[in-house]
């Protein structure tokens, strides 16, 4: 065969992709997907919205944690600053 035939080196013909990979081609590149093209994910849900009341009620309770953890932080700073000096 010449050297120009299909299959030596030229990047297309027979490439022995089945000595590379040890898959035939209709396995190397999956099963094809169950679902039909467009409607690949889910579509997304309404937007949540809270009434004002649990609105202010949330946030009451995360001021009261952030207070909390406020609170412990200093009580270890003052740990350590007492640690620091004796």
């Amino acid at each position: 065969m010449p050297w120009w035939w299909p299959g030596w080196g030229r990047g297309w013909g027979w490439r022995w992709w089945f000595w590379a990979t040890g898959l035939p081609g209709w396995m190397r590149w999956g099963p094809y997907p169950f679902y039909p093209y467009p409607y690949i994910y889910p579509y997304m849900y309404p937007p949540f919205y809270l009434r004002p009341e649990d609105e202010v009620e949330m946030l009451e309770d995360l001021k009261e944690e952030l207070e909390a953890e406020l609170e412990d932080i200093k009580k270890r700073l003052e740990e350590l600053k007492k640690k620091s000096e004796s």
